[in-house]
């Protein structure tokens, strides 16, 4: 099984290909981005758990990885990482169950980095 300091720094770097090769579509993916996850009626947090759901439901590895740790530096706790993998399990049934126990994976890789 794969750690997710590794899927992250391979997603990372299969980003900048993606920079140097369509530079205007990324930088277009970029300002969705940013515009998508603006504090509004909700805040930041809130629509990064709601994306972490979806990856989890999708199975997207490099996702996974990715709000993982914008909801550690969010504030994010394990616990509540947890419960929105309860919730993609709901969504996404059986393949749920799997890709909720690797956003915990995720969690933890990313914490052991951090000590």
């Amino acid at each position: 099984m794969a750690n997710f300091n590794d899927i992250n720094a391979t997603a990372q770097g299969n980003t900048k290909r993606l920079v140097k090769s369509v530079p205007d579509v990324m930088k277009s993916f970029k300002d969705l981005q940013e515009a998508a996850y603006k504090d509004a009626a909700l805040d930041t947090k809130t629509k990064e758990f709601a994306a972490l759901s979806y990856a989890i439901a999708d199975k997207c590895e490099g996702c996974i990885g990715a709000h993982v740790n914008k909801l550690i530096k969010l504030g994010a706790t394990r616990d509540e990482i947890a419960e929105i993998a309860g919730v993609a399990i709901v969504m996404g049934g059986g393949p749920g169950s799997v890709y909720g126990g690797k956003a915990l994976q995720a969690y933890d890789d990313s914490m052991e980095n951090q000590r």
